[in-house]
This record gives C-alpha cells, sequence and structure tokens, in this order.
C-alpha cells in the first residue's frame, strides 16, 4: 500500500520512554520541525504524522515494512519520481535522513534556501 500524498512521519515532542531515564526529544526529527517551520507551505502539500516514540509502528510497518519503523521517514507517494538515494520496500520508496529528505521536499514542493552555518555551504 503507498499513501496518496507524501507522508513525513516524525517522533511527537518531548516523550518519555520506561527504558530511557527522563523526557527526551528526537534530533532528527528536531531537524524536520524545524524545516517545517521555514517551509511552511510544506505542511499543506505533504501529510505530515507526529507519532508516539514506542516501537512496533504500525502505520510505518504498513508501508516499508518492520526493519524500516524509525523516525523520521519520509514515505513517497504513489506515483512519486523517487531520488537516486531513495530506499524501496515492496515497490514503496522512502527517505530516512534529515538531508535527503529536505533536499527532496525543496526539489518537489520549493523552498527557502537551506545553509549549513558550520561551512556556510548549501
Amino acid at each position: 500500500m503507498k499513501p496518496a500524498r507524501d507522508t513525513l512521519f516524525i517522533i511527537a515532542a518531548p516523550f518519555e520512554d520506561a527504558a530511557l531515564d527522563g523526557t527526551w526529544f528526537c534530533t532528527s526529527c528536531a531537524t524536520m520541525e524545524g524545516a517545517l517551520l521555514a517551509n511552511p507551505d510544506w505542511a499543506n502539500r505533504i501529510e505530515v504524522k507526529r507519532s508516539a516514540h514506542p516501537r512496533p509502528r504500525q502505520e510505518i510497518i504498513n508501508l516499508i515494512g518492520e526493519e524500516n519503523q524509525s523516525m523520521p521517514v519520509l514515505v513517497l507517494a504513489d506515483g512519486a519520481t523517487p531520488p537516486a538515494d531513495a530506499k524501496e520496500f515492496e515497490g514503496c520508496y522512502f527517505i530516512d535522513e534529515p538531508k535527503p529528505i529536505t533536499r527532496y521536499l525543496a526539489a518537489a514542493y520549493g523552498a527557502v534556501r537551506f545553509l549549513n552555518a558550520k561551512t556556510d555551504e548549501e
């Protein structure tokens, strides 16, 4: 099953985990939240799903398999042209790293330009 729209899954912050002491957030998901804030149009063009931290994450598993349930992950819409670095599970393409996700979203939907503050490069 493939989604009708590109779908970004990120961990809802903050979260607590019985196996961990304290309150946490996912740094990669926080990066995606920042990209969404800088590009508010993306949230109108894609599906954004903020999910709980504990596994199993059944909605993601149903799309791209149990071994691919880490977040953030962008599951590409049915009919989308996947970039060269996209991964595939049973015909469903996905991207599971923040930089490639933002590059794809910028190419597909437009974006403010982003800068690596450490190197002053795009």
